[in-house]
């Protein structure tokens, strides 16, 4: 068990988050002491296992970045460990050298900053230098104050997966709610296309679930309203996340080339068949490349391909064969993705049932990573886009669980880096959709989010779009349900 006592809440999520890091096998309790309000600093005490470890006064003026740097130095002196992110708390390291690259800061001044203000391992760091670089030449010298962005998500799937826990239901028992889905999302799609006039329409993605586990008929009427409400003369990238090989039909692929949709996914997560059905995918390694073949016989030439590392009894070796695989096929971009063990998932509810609280570390994930990094960038491929997901179940020991995009020069997906890095604001339509207004000089975003389940997103239709307007009243600074509020602080 871990005590921490603190002056405040101020730096509560950023000390817990620590050391659950370095211990995620520990529980840990924030204490607050009512007699340190009155000191001129901060004060913290740090008990594991029932013993004082640590107790330190940082006199004032004070940063955050500075209680967290004693801290984790502590830490790594008491554990003999130490954390390759080192501070970073956050899901969005790249946007620390990104707002830098766009104050004007030299690179090397950027790459200190990291390693020492930061304690990122000199491995990360060039990692999250080359991504912030290369989001900078992308996107460092767009209007983002007068640009939007629209996220339509399908919430269906032709199965789940045992690892997911998005808003999907199974296509086959919701066939029947299809056409009252995509009625209500016509009704909010009418008010986006008057929503987002005010500025540039940029990029539009439509994601899920598995937008193309529709039907023909009801997937063709998707992209017709999409088209037909958004004002899509100005957009500059057109995605839709087809995701998986057993959805997609000859059919549906025209039906994309025909409504200028300039960039799909299809997405193996691994080419071991047997990985695949222990993850309730219901296609077939053969499947993927036919479908691959059939989007490039018709004209596609920006394919992105999804892949999973540290899934259930894949070794380094087959990962590497998946890569190899994958890469014979020769998409655009290629992302990969580290299996985090949610609460909701399937994964999660077996892990349980067998009485693990925790799983063992998989001693592979991180030379996995390595291994995949190594193998893109060999390739042709440049890391662009990246995130880090969060343990908060605290499923797993391992802790260094990150996401990183790979992109031939030219292949980069614009919507990813402008959604993850907060550079503008993405008006988001359908169930379990959250939208998010940037203000970029207050340090600001807020979030609209509606709700997930899909018969409440149908029948409360109406409100969705209520939050949506008094959303956009920026100025109000209003909160209700589905509304909230966040300072953009150091990731």
């Amino acid at each position: 068990m871990i005590h921490i006592t603190i002056k405040d809440d101020e730096f509560s999520y950023d000390m817990k988050a620590l050391a659950q890091a370095f211990y995620p096998g520990k529980a840990c309790e924030i204490k607050k002491k009512a007699e340190w309000q009155e000191l001129d600093g901060y004060s913290v005490l740090c008990e594991i296992d029932g013993g004082e470890r640590y107790r330190d006064f940082i006199p004032s003026p004070y940063t955050k970045n500075e209680v967290k740097r004693r801290f984790y130095d502590f830490l790594c002196r008491y554990s003999g460990n130490f954390l390759p992110w080192g501070i970073l708390t956050g899901v969005r390291p790249a946007k620390i050298p990104l707002r830098m690259f766009m104050e004007g800061k030299q690179e090397k001044e950027i790459a200190d900053c990291l390693r020492e203000d930061y304690r990122c391992a000199p491995e990360k760091a060039k990692l999250v230098m080359d991504v912030a670089r290369r989001e900078y030449a992308l996107a460092g010298h767009i209007d983002h104050e007068n640009s939007i962005n629209a996220y339509i998500g399908v919430p269906f799937c032709p199965s789940i997966c045992s690892y997911c826990t998005f808003s999907s239901y199974p296509i086959e028992k919701y066939a029947d709610k299809a056409p009252a889905y995509l009625d209500a999302l016509e009704r909010e799609l009418a008010y986006a296309g008057e929503a987002v006039s005010a500025k540039v329409l940029q990029t539009v993605y439509i994601g899920g679930g598995t937008p193309t586990s529709l039907e023909e008929g009801m997937f063709a009427r998707l992209l017709d309203l999409v088209s037909g409400y958004l004002p899509m003369e100005h957009v500059r990238e057109f995605t839709v996340e087809a995701g998986r090989p057993d959805s997609i039909t000859e059919d549906k692929l025209r039906c994309m080339k025909e409504h200028g949709v300039t960039r799909i996914s299809i997405n193996p997560q691994t080419m071991k068949q047997r990985t695949l059905e222990m993850m309730g995918r219901k296609h077939s390694v053969d499947d993927v490349r036919r479908v691959f073949a059939q989007a490039r016989e018709l004209g596609f030439d920006n394919i992105n391909m999804d892949l999973i590392v540290g899934l259930p009894e894949e070794t380094p070796e087959d990962l590497e064969r998946t890569l190899q695989e994958v890469c014979r096929l020769e998409p655009d971009s290629i992302t990969v993705h580290t299996l985090v063990i949610k609460r909701a998932s399937r994964m999660r509810r077996e892990q349980l049932e067998g009485g693990e609280r925790l799983l063992h570390e998989n001693p592979w994930i991180a030379a996995m990573q390595t291994g995949a990094e190594r193998f893109c960038r060999s390739h042709g491929y440049e890391p662009y886009y990246m995130y880090r997901q969060k343990n908060k179940a605290f499923t797993s020991y391992n802790t260094n669980q990150e996401n990183v995009a790979y992109a031939r020069p030219g292949k980069e997906c614009l919507y990813n880096i402008f959604m993850m890095e907060e550079l503008e604001d993405v008006l988001a339509l359908g169930s379990g959709a959250s939208s998010k207004y940037v203000f970029s000089g207050e340090n600001r975003v807020e979030r609209v989010e509606n709700v997930k389940n899909v018969d409440d997103y149908i029948s409360r239709i109406d409100e969705m779009i209520r939050r949506k307007s008094d959303g956009i009243k920026k100025e109000t600074g209003d909160r209700h349900e589905g509304y909230t509020s966040e300072r953009n602080g150091n990731p």
